[in-house]
């Protein structure tokens, strides 16, 4: 019977883990979405030509054990999508343009680390639709 139970458990573990992307659902009219939890895998359907801005913020345990909080915006994001886009999340920063344009309709998958999903210590995650280009 424990070993039933135990089978049982560790099944339930990987259903819950295989889950822990978050969509993307913006409201009708609104520009952004922000997500505040410990999961750090978004997706969306965005259209083509659309330029987004990225903005998250991580909570880490220091060496002192104290909590450091950093702010990053979407240079520091791995982000895949349709027809093989991707963008690495240790490019250079852009300060004289800070969108990430979409080539083309369709899912677009935003990463906080390059491997993994989710922390234990809350994110916050923001993304806006600004405007077409």
């Amino acid at each position: 019977m424990k070993k039933l139970l135990l089978a049982g458990m560790a099944s339930l573990a990987l259903v819950s883990a295989a889950d822990a992307d978050v969509q993307i659902k913006m409201k009708p009219g609104a520009q952004c979405w922000s997500y505040q939890g410990y999961d750090t895998r978004f997706y969306g359907d965005f259209a083509g030509g659309q330029a987004l801005t990225v903005a998250f913020v991580f909570q880490e345990m220091n060496d002192h054990g104290g909590i450091t909080t950093t702010a990053y915006n979407g240079d520091r994001a791995w982000v895949n999508g349709p027809d093989g886009f991707y963008l690495d999340g240790n490019r250079e920063p852009t300060p004289n343009d800070p969108f990430i344009y979409t080539e083309k309709s369709g899912r677009y998958i935003f990463n906080l680390y390059e491997h993994g999903s989710g922390t234990t210590l809350p994110v916050f995650f923001q993304i806006c639709a600004v405007r077409e280009h």
